[in-house]
């Protein structure tokens, strides 16, 4: 009976021990681990963009004068063709119906020259050659003189035409930089009027990156105001670099739907340059040296960590598709300073 005791209390002591130096026992440290895979991948480019309308005009006056109406105000709605603006044309139409009055007289002169040419032509013999051929001339004469008096009609209400100014397109009043009564001059600003229905987006790009972008191309574009981005497409890229700041302008398509996007307003935009249907991607982070000489950490089966000299599509990304140096199943620290080369660690994910 008292050996008995004498071995249970034994047992209990070595599980003590046992117990407290497993406690207290030095342990590899535990780090964040990434499980390569192969997935499908998507190359981006991040840029900022700004909305622009699809259609922008300043509605310039191409006469002087004083404007004599201007209905419309800043963000009111207008279709095309309807009246922005009316400068004062009173000497236009007085014009006008002088060159009406001139028509109406010509027209009357014209008629008795008819009547007198008909008359001489019917005496006959009774009335000499020469009198009825300078009735016909005056006839002839009579025709010319009226349509050049239409045609000086027509000039002047084209003249008067310009002191009113129509909409080109419909659109939304974006500026109105006079007020009614002003006089103004030729080329004067009246209103700045765009089509904000099909909204645009245009985003400075780097010309090294511009290089592999074309028109067509997909892109997302997120709204500060939307939920979730809009699909959107390349439909142009500017053919020069812009000397001052090396970028190239690229001008993109809304694809879904967009009823309120005031024009200026800064966006998001991903560009979408390259899928991928199976890649290994990691993030940049988890690299060390990546502009010199790339490296990552791998964890073996055995906790141990040893280094891996990689290479990757160099892009301005967190992400980046790894092209040599991993494959699926390895393991490789989230953060490379976590542990170096030699050390044994446990891995926590």
């Amino acid at each position: 009976m008292k050996t008995s005791r004498l071995v249970a209390a034994a047992l209990l002591a070595l599980g003590l021990v046992a117990a407290l130096a497993w406690a207290f026992w030095p342990r590899p440290p535990a780090v964040d681990v990434i499980e390569i895979r192969r997935a499908p991948a998507t190359r981006l480019l991040a840029v900022n963009g700004n909305i622009r309308p699809r259609l922008s005009v300043a509605v310039q006056a191409p006469v002087s004068g004083t404007l004599t109406a201007l209905p419309l105000d800043v963000g009111d709605s207008v279709s095309a063709g309807a009246l922005l603006a009316r400068i004062d044309d009173a000497p236009q139409r007085a014009a006008i119906a002088e060159a009406q009055a001139a028509v109406a007289t010509q027209r009357a002169i014209l008629a008795q020259a008819r009547r007198d040419a008909v008359r001489f032509e019917a005496l006959g013999d009774f009335t000499t050659r020469q009198r009825r051929e300078q009735a016909r001339l005056a006839v002839e004469e009579g025709e010319q003189e009226l349509r050049r008096r239409l045609a000086a009609v027509t000039q002047t209400r084209e003249v008067r035409a310009r002191y009113e100014l129509l909409a080109p397109f419909s659109g939304i009043i974006l500026e109105r930089p006079v007020d009614p009564g002003q006089t103004i001059g030729a080329d004067t600003v009246v209103y700045r009027l765009a089509d904000l229905t099909a909204p645009e987006v245009t985003a400075e790009v780097d010309e090294i990156y511009a290089a592999e972008l074309a028109p067509g191309g997909a892109a997302l574009v997120g709204l500060p105001n939307l939920p979730a981005p809009l699909r959107a497409r390349i439909i142009h890229i500017e053919p020069r670099v812009d000397p001052a700041t090396g970028s190239r302008e690229v001008r993109l398509r809304i694809a879904d739907p967009l009823t309120t996007a005031p024009a200026g307003l800064t966006v998001a935009v991903n560009l979408i340059v390259d899928r991928v249907p199976a890649a290994v991607s990691i993030p940049r982070s988890a690299i060390l040296q990546a502009e010199s000489n790339p490296r990552v950490r791998i964890v073996d089966a055995g906790g141990r960590v040893t280094e891996q000299s990689i290479r990757f599509r160099d892009w301005p990304a967190a992400s980046v598709i790894v092209t040599h140096g991993l494959r699926p199943g390895m393991r490789i620290l989230a953060d490379p300073a976590a542990a170096s080369p030699g050390a044994r660690v446990r891995p926590r994910g």
